[in-house]
């Protein structure tokens, strides 16, 4: 059964397959509400209320199926059942790419299940948290015993991405094009260095000619846009980089994961 449940959760990271049409789902998902609408006692409201996140999850809103999720009053639950809905609520976030949101929860919740520590380690690597993440997907692909693919998992994991500094960005970007360079956008920073270059190189050349009111305001009006405009670029560049860095890797981790747990064991 775990083995099972674990499937069922890496084939909604790798596609999504559904057994009815969506209006089938909205209709479920109106007959739950109507059932909590009209008084039903606590244990049916949780039920339902399981029951319309499951439609909204399958309809793919995961926003809705979480906020569903919160409704569900968890004191009247079982252990076993807190831990389903806590789980149910991370893979949702996770889904909407919610991920700061996502690990939170995961914080706060056991990885008791292989299907849990799957979806920890998923959601801490597309959150940046990589060595925990690598803590947790070691745990996971060794559940059932030693796992042939853990120096495999340790040698992607040595890959991760660092986060680059925005003060040293930011610093760096006051001498073009090295800020580029830090943020490996060679192409734009030879650019950006040949544009500033040029305006340096049509201010002194006026001057040089005596048109000291062109050259002191054409060549400030130049200088100052390619100069400004590489300092906020190279802000641009660092924040885009650390935005999607744990996203790429984190896709690198979900396509091992689904692999060493798919295949089966050498």
């Amino acid at each position: 059964m775990p083995r099972l449940r674990l499937y069922c959760t890496i084939s909604i990271f790798l596609c999504a397959l559904f057994s009815a049409s969506a209006q089938d789902w909205e209709m479920r998902a109106v007959e739950c509400e109507r059932l909590i609408f009209d008084g039903a006692d606590l244990a049916s409201t949780n039920g339902a209320l399981l029951k319309k996140a499951e439609c909204y999850k399958q309809l793919g809103r995961y926003a809705d199926a979480s906020s569903t999720l919160e409704r569900v009053r968890m004191f009247a639950l079982t252990d076993e059942e807190r831990t389903e809905v806590l789980y149910q609520q991370e893979l949702c976030h996770f889904l909407n790419g919610e991920f700061g949101q996502a690990a939170v929860i995961a914080d706060n919740l056991e990885p008791s299940r292989q299907d849990i520590m799957l979806l920890h380690a998923l959601v801490l690597a597309y959150s940046g948290r990589y060595d925990e993440s690598e803590i947790i997907a070691a745990r996971c692909i060794s559940w059932n015993g030693p796992s042939p693919y853990l120096d495999e998992l340790l040698a992607l994991y040595r890959q991760h991405p660092a986060e680059r500094n925005a003060g040293a960005s930011l610093a760096l970007s006051f001498l073009p094009p090295v800020g580029h360079f830090y943020n490996e956008a060679y192409g734009e920073g030879l650019l950006s260095g040949g544009l500033n270059a040029a305006a340096v190189a049509f201010m002194v050349a006026n001057l040089a000619g005596g048109y000291w009111i062109t050259g002191l305001l054409g060549g400030a009006i130049a200088l100052n846009y390619t100069y400004m405009g590489n300092i906020e670029r190279c802000q641009e560049l660092t924040q885009i980089h650390n935005n999607n860095a744990p996203i790429l890797f984190g896709d690198r981790v979900r396509e091992f994961l689904a692999r060493a747990l798919e295949e089966p064991q050498k």
